[in-house]
């Protein structure tokens, strides 16, 4: 099954207290921006949050490790608070981690807002990719009462019914889906899922109607032929 890639990229100025000095800089965009001290701190503090990322994943020194993490944890805790109030920044961290394949740390993240819908399914997608089911359904179920056109909810979280058995709510999640968009993805989420129900004249179905739309799929190919075994 194909993962689904939760990478937006948004760059977002954000509203500062008048009373704060700003700064102009030029972006790599060759536009002006302004930033204010308090984005300048925390911009400085997540670089070194980063290095000190880098430095725990390859330090020998135990004593120097025990260090680097104590501090790190408490600049984080510092940023995160930051990030709380900055959904959209909130996300592009949550993202960064999420990338990286580091799915504890990106839930961690993304479960700390309510409010934006990137971050509620980023969250779901985390808690997928770490077969936390229980937290899974319940950010893609957040995600979709916010916004229930926001249809990649509906894939991720026929994914996770799938998984856990729930074929008829799987078949129902997949279905909706499909009425927004119909990817490969899609297609090899409802045939796998009426294979391993053992519906298979309805997964045969799906997958012929999948392999016409998609002829260069070696995915689809395979699971139709696994289809037409099963019924003969």
């Amino acid at each position: 099954m194909k993962k689904i890639l939760i990478s937006i990229f948004v760059f977002t100025v954000f509203a500062v207290g008048y009373s704060e000095e700003t700064y102009k800089y030029l972006g790599t965009d060759g536009q002006i921006y302004t930033m204010s001290e308090t984005q300048i701190s925390m911009n400085q503090r997540w670089q070194r949050i980063k290095v000190m990322d880098a430095q725990i994943s390859f330090e020998p020194d135990k004593n120097k490790l025990q260090r680097i993490h104590d501090e790190y944890q408490k600049e984080f805790a510092i940023y995160m608070e930051y990030l709380k109030k900055n959904p959209e920044l909130l996300f592009t961290t949550g993202d960064y981690y999420f990338r990286s394949g580091r799915y504890e740390k990106a839930f961690e993240i993304f479960s700390q807002d309510d409010t934006n819908i990137k971050n509620l399914f980023g969250a779901a997608t985390s808690a997928r990719f770490l077969n936390d089911t229980e937290n899974a359904l319940k950010f893609y179920n957040a995600a979709i009462d916010k916004n229930p056109n926001f249809y990649e909810s509906y894939l991720g979280r026929g994914i996770v019914n799938r998984n856990m058995g729930n074929y008829d709510g799987a078949i129902s999640d997949f279905n909706k889906y499909m009425q927004y968009r119909q990817d490969e993805s899609v297609y090899l989420g409802l045939g796998d899922t009426y294979m391993v129900s053992k519906r298979y004249v309805e997964a045969k179905n799906i997958l012929e109607k999948g392999r016409s739309k998609f002829p260069q799929s070696n995915l689809i190919k395979e699971m139709l032929m696994r289809a037409y075994a099963k019924l003969k």
